[in-house]
């Protein structure tokens, strides 16, 4: 079990990243917006999702784990999944005005499309990345804060790179795959490319001679 201080932190962890998914949808009430500046590092795009913080003691300072998990409802006929998984590490400083920040991130993403255009595709892969730095630890900048900040990046990056390597690189292979031109049209352009290299080569022929 946490320590008692862990154990408000871990709370107010908990609270604050269940609140920035409901903060856009419905108006805030005081308790809400007292805690608004913990929340300056909330990510939009998991609006409705799931998340859970678990925190532990360290010998000189504290860990925990962020889970965070939003599942497509099939709706477009687009069915999907995102899981990432942050472990972060703090390092308290004996000044207790800062503190280093370890943070692993795991993402793992899944996705299946059903349309008529492009039939059924899965597409799924994982991605895992590291950072740390060393903060400032205040009233305007809580642990809270810190990690939320850390971890909105992580996962900004993490997407943009997901979206170059799977998406960008699928792309290509279904372009490269699949012609969109009908199978007479594809004949005639293939009789055409034949005609011109035979013309190429009968002309080449004659500059020869």
């Amino acid at each position: 079990m946490p320590s008692d201080r862990l154990r408000k932190l871990e709370m107010d962890a908990n609270a604050a990243f269940d609140l920035y998914r409901e903060m856009h949808v419905s108006s805030e009430s005081p308790n809400r917006s007292r805690n608004k500046n913990k929340l300056r590092f909330c990510f939009r795009y998991f609006e409705g999702g799931v998340s859970s913080v678990y925190l532990w003691d360290l010998d000189h300072g504290f860990a925990g784990v962020i889970l965070i998990k939003k599942a497509g409802d099939g709706s477009k006929k687009i069915k999907g999944c995102w899981d990432s998984i942050h472990v972060v590490e703090v390092q308290e400083k004996s000044s207790g005005r800062s503190a280093h920040y370890k943070l692993t991130s795991t993402a793992m993403l899944w996705l299946q499309t059903n349309k008529l255009g492009s039939g059924t595709m899965n597409l799924g892969g994982s991605l895992t990345r590291q950072t740390e730095t060393d903060t400032g630890v205040g009233d305007t900048s809580p642990h809270i804060a810190n990690i939320g900040r850390m971890v909105e990046d992580m996962e900004n990056k993490i997407r943009n790179i997901l979206n170059e390597i799977y998406f960008g690189k699928t792309k290509d292979i279904v372009n490269g795959l699949r012609s969109v031109q009908s199978i007479p049209d594809e004949r005639q352009q293939a009789a055409l490319r034949n005609d011109l290299a035979i013309a190429l080569q009968k002309r080449q022929a004659k500059t020869d001679n």
